[in-house]
């Protein structure tokens, strides 16, 4: 049986809620609505994140969602505009915080670029 990082198409960057390192993300059609999340990994093709404990924001797998925004604990703001889809939900009971997994979709070029970027000032 495959190991989850052998099935991984892209490598991806991990992080910690101590790290702060987030997104801004938006929900097509609502406009103007955005909620941040702490980002706890990111590749090039998706990222998990948790979202904050005053989001009021409820999620379910293949909902669509706009990346605008990663922020790093540097202060740096990394400006992008990813298409997204809630591939799954994990909040079992006995863990403090819900995971959500989401896919990018079309990805333009300047923004894989972006990404690449905060993964390798990030493993540096």
């Amino acid at each position: 049986m495959d190991s989850a990082q052998e099935r991984r198409q892209f490598d991806r960057a991990l992080f910690s809620f101590e790290d702060n390192v987030t997104a801004v993300l938006s929900i097509p059609g609502q406009q103007g609505r955005t909620f941040t999340v702490y980002i706890l990994n990111l590749g090039l093709g998706g990222m998990q994140f948790t979202p904050n404990s005053d989001s009021e924001i409820q999620l379910k797998k293949g909902d669509r969602l706009v990346l605008m925004q990663i922020k790093t604990a540097t202060n740096s703001q990394i400006l992008l505009n990813i298409d997204a889809e809630v591939k799954w939900i994990l909040n079992p009971p006995m863990l403090e915080h819900i995971g959500v997994g989401c896919a990018f979709l079309n990805i333009p070029e300047s923004s894989l670029q972006q990404i690449t970027k905060v993964m390798e000032n990030w493993s540096k």
